[in-house]
């Protein structure tokens, strides 16, 4: 099969599903690597100010490259300063510091919700064009009939091959994020809090 009776195959709903499929693949893996950096990146400065705390250096955190420790240290800062909501704030930070992410989760979605919906497009379109066909033939052909149908179809099964796992990773990296928003809570709570004074016995 060559380009063009491959692209005659799917027609346009098809080829607007590759096009679909490609950004998802780009999306995945650039949310993927970039969301696994930020994490380790992170948990290594926490484990580091866990073992020396002395060492928690906001002025530096707050011009990092990696948002959640700018978030954090953003955080630290506002409670040194006298803010009473911690929620809020690391909710604040969260949202200006995640905004390309947040972009990227959202064509994420998206890209779930589209897809089936064009692969059926692309089915009815099929099916119509294979009905057309039938209608100029005095005698239909079952085999011929099969291979349309089939051909309409091909393009739901792309539509789905692309929903599923964009939706399953879509749910995986929310889950990352909602878990760097307890991380970030935590250990923000923990090191803006004022250090417990010992008396002397």
């Amino acid at each position: 099969m060559n380009w063009m009776n491959w692209v005659d195959t799917i027609g346009a709903a098809g080829l607007v599903l590759v096009a679909v499929g490609a950004v998802a693949i780009y999306l995945c893996t650039k949310n993927g690597v970039y969301l696994s950096w930020i994490g380790w990146r992170f948990r290594r400065h926490i484990g580091a100010l866990l073992r020396d705390p002395a060492s928690l250096d906001v002025a530096a955190g707050v011009r990092a490259g990696n948002p959640l420790i700018r978030i954090f240290s953003e955080a630290v800062q506002a409670a040194c300063r006298g803010h009473d909501d911690l929620r809020a704030e690391l909710a604040f930070q969260f949202h200006k510091n995640f905004r390309a992410v947040n972009r990227g989760m959202t064509l994420l979605r998206l890209i779930s919700v589209i897809s089936p919906l064009l692969g059926l497009l692309g089915t009815v379109l099929g099916i119509a064009k294979v009905f057309r066909v039938m209608a100029g033939q005095t005698l239909v052909n079952p085999a011929i009939l099969a291979s349309g149908i089939w051909e309409a179809l091909t393009t739901t099964i792309m539509g789905l091959s692309i929903t599923v796992p964009v939706l399953c990773l879509y749910y995986f990296f929310r889950m990352q994020i909602n878990g760097f928003q307890v991380e970030l809570m935590e250990y923000a709570g923990r090191f803006s809090a004022p250090v417990p004074s010992h008396r002397e016995s």
